[in-house]
């Protein structure tokens, strides 16, 4: 990481959610609800994840303290493939763009996984905790080991990608007009072509008309491969973190910067 003085001039700073402010499905803990506080009062903060909006409310917006300035956050579920804006007169969050996947899109990214299945001969774990496939309106999502996996189960089944390589070679295969990434730790993401984390810097840019030059972006896996790998696309400046720790680190950095 570089000196203060660059992070001085990012106005707005994006996270990945699972693994960078959090771990897996897991909430804020409060010191980072505190910090994310302190950050909303000097920055434009956005979080970026594959999860649902619903993941985010219970993962992500209940853990923040109460007096933190809304107005200047953003969210991206389902890899900015919908868009959610603080109303700071009905004091809630509305859904500003979405890119819903038609009834048709959806059977056919349902049937292309299990098409998938067959042609690897995948087997099923014997257990698993909740939905396997999941239609977040915007994108589906396969987790492995269901939605609702226990972490140190999840960091045990694909800890390097091997699995989810393979069944994302045959889903391209099937699905030429879809993007196809590799999500969390047990996950893999289907949405509309050119629907993907990147997708949020152009937003960002309408909404708020800063450039490129003014974000930064904060992710656990911009390695290649990765499913913030994509981020190092969209011509910003992105900075690995190793986990919630290490972001705590960053973000007194931007506080002090």
């Amino acid at each position: 990481m570089s000196g203060n003085n660059s992070l001085s001039q990012k106005k707005v700073i994006m996270f990945d959610l699972d693994g960078t402010l959090a771990q897996s499905k897991s909430t804020l803990d409060s010191e980072m609800a505190y910090l994310l506080k302190e950050l909303l009062d000097v920055r434009y903060v956005a979080t970026v994840s594959g999860g649902a909006f619903q993941q985010f409310k219970i993962q992500f917006l209940r853990e923040l303290r109460k007096d933190s300035n809304l107005r200047n956050l953003f969210l991206f579920p389902t890899s900015s493939a919908s868009g959610y804006y603080y109303d700071a007169r009905r004091k809630r969050f509305f859904k500003a763009y979405g890119h819903v996947l038609s009834k048709s899109a959806a059977t056919k990214i349902t049937h292309a996984f299990s098409a998938a299945f067959r042609e690897i001969e995948y087997a099923q774990p014997k257990r698993t905790y909740g939905p396997i496939l999941e239609n977040r309106g915007s994108q589906i999502t396969f987790s492995a080991l269901g939605q609702r996996a226990p972490l140190h189960l999840k960091q045990r089944w694909d800890p390097n990608q091997k699995k989810r390589l393979r069944i994302r070679a045959v889903l391209q295969r099937h699905l030429t007009e879809f993007e196809i990434t590799i999500g969390g730790t047990t996950s893999i993401d289907v949405t509309r072509k050119g629907v993907n984390k990147t997708l949020c810097v152009k937003k960002m840019e309408e909404r708020l008309g800063v450039s490129k030059k003014q974000m930064l972006y904060v992710g656990d896996a911009l390695y290649k491969g990765g499913n913030d790998y994509i981020m190092r696309s969209a011509k910003i400046r992105c900075l690995p973190v190793s986990g919630p720790a290490e972001t705590k680190k960053l973000i007194r950095r931007i506080l002090a910067s």
